[in-house]
């Protein structure tokens, strides 16, 4: 049996005895235990650490759990915003990401994600999780929550934000977090437990509220009602969601094979702060929008060419916010057709302003979304009509717009019958 016991973090007192990760909020940098080096290259200066993450009993014998991290910084001395990089899953450490970001004026950490990452590439972290494949032992609660490699994984994430905040040249009130997919699952957790260190989080295709849609509904279902009830409660990002108080932006795939549109919204609504959002439509685990994954020049530090744009805004305080889809409205004509109307507010103006729609009682990842060009109204508001032969039977649409920078950003998904 495995014991997770607090080794050398500091136990805080718990804000509810059933919250998993409070006594691991220490606001304290993990323990380095072995500095693997320093290399100068390209003007970015590159630390490789291992840090301890916390000790453990297996078998009677006492372990300590050891995370690979990076540290990437611009060479030059100077005081500069911070960024928590979380790969996805089946990655490891992003250190060229790490790079990228450090090129751009960034005090850059990733680190190697537990029961994200595959066991097969990362060498130089060591921990119970070891003994499981990779997939394997995210979804139980027994013989303790913290048997779940996932605990592993936030907990990481969590001290990874702390080594950032530690770093002498990283200016404290402008950190950011971003992430991919299991690791958009991380941004969205370390957000929402520790968001008094950030200012900003950016997640591409993850999110929490696994239960209102996705793909791993199929590993709820196969736990009891009390097991699948405390995993939720305790692992799953989005009930941490209403603890996020700054801007949070999420990049969907309208039909992502993993995350699914439902829990994208829940986790959105459950945000206290500045939440914005995109929906690719026709798209899984990509996003082929302006500002998006295709044709994303290498140079660009994020996954998506419109993430250092983001960070530029609410880190830098260079350039102007996104733009935001405030209102949508539909109205159903004699002739049977319906008439979408949306309300923007941007800085710049609108390029391109679409409403997508597809079938309701459809599977989201095997939706068709049809698209239509909308009018600009020049007050404001834009508006489509849905011909009525395509509303037979009801369809979710939603509105996207586009500016030259280019960024993207959606309305909400809506249901016409």
């Amino acid at each position: 049996m495995l014991q997770i016991v607090l080794g050398p973090v500091k136990a805080l007192g718990q804000r509810n005895p059933s919250d998993l990760f409070a006594p691991y909020l220490t606001n304290e940098a993990p323990k380095i235990v072995k500095e693997l080096g320093e290399e100068i290259e390209n003007g970015v200066k590159l630390r490789k650490v291992i840090f301890q993450s916390y000790t453990y009993q297996e078998a009677g014998v006492m372990k300590n759990a050891e995370i690979f991290a990076a540290i990437a910084r611009p060479e030059k001395e100077g005081n500069y915003p911070g960024l928590l990089v979380l790969h996805g899953g089946s990655g490891h450490a992003e250190i060229e990401k790490a790079k990228k970001w450090a090129t751009q004026g960034y005090v850059t950490v990733v680190l190697d994600e537990p029961g994200v990452a595959h066991p097969d590439k990362t060498p130089m972290s060591h921990g119970p999780w070891e003994k499981y494949k990779y997939g394997e032992n995210r979804f139980v609660v027994r013989p303790e929550l913290s048997s779940s490699t996932l605990f592993s994984a936030v907990l990481a994430s969590i001290q990874g934000l702390y080594l950032l905040y530690s770093q002498p040249d990283v200016a404290k009130d402008r950190i950011g977090v971003t992430g991919i997919s299991w690791g958009g699952y991380l941004a969205t957790f370390v957000s929402g437990l520790a968001n008094s260190k950030i200012r900003a989080s950016f997640s591409v295709f993850g999110s929490g509220y696994y239960d209102h849609g996705s793909t791993f509904l199929k590993n709820l279902d196969a736990m009891t009602a009390r097991d699948r009830g405390k995993w939720l409660k305790n692992l799953d990002a989005g009930r941490v969601a209403k603890h996020i108080k700054t801007p949070f932006f999420i990049a969907a795939a309208a039909n992502d094979n993993w995350f699914y549109p439902p829990a994208v919204a829940q986790t959105l609504q459950s945000m206290k702060g500045e939440a914005n959002h995109l929906y690719a439509p026709n798209n899984s685990h990509k996003i082929e929008v302006p500002g998006g994954t295709k044709g994303k020049s290498g140079m660009e530090p994020g996954w998506l060419s419109m993430e250092r744009l983001y960070f530029e805004y609410y880190l830098k305080g260079k350039g102007k916010r996104l733009p935001k889809i405030h209102k949508m409205e539909t109205e159903r004509m004699n002739s049977g057709s319906y008439k979408v109307r949306f309300q923007v507010t941007g800085p710049k103006p609108v390029e391109g302003a679409t409403v997508c729609f597809g079938p309701v009682g459809v599977d989201w990842p095997k939706r068709e979304w049809e698209t239509i060009w909308a009018t600009d109204l020049k007050n404001g508001w834009f508006e489509a009509e849905i011909p009525a032969q395509k509303v037979k039977g009801g369809l979710s649409c939603f509105a996207s717009v586009s500016d030259s920078r280019p960024v993207t950003v959606s309305s909400t998904i809506i249901t016409v019958r």
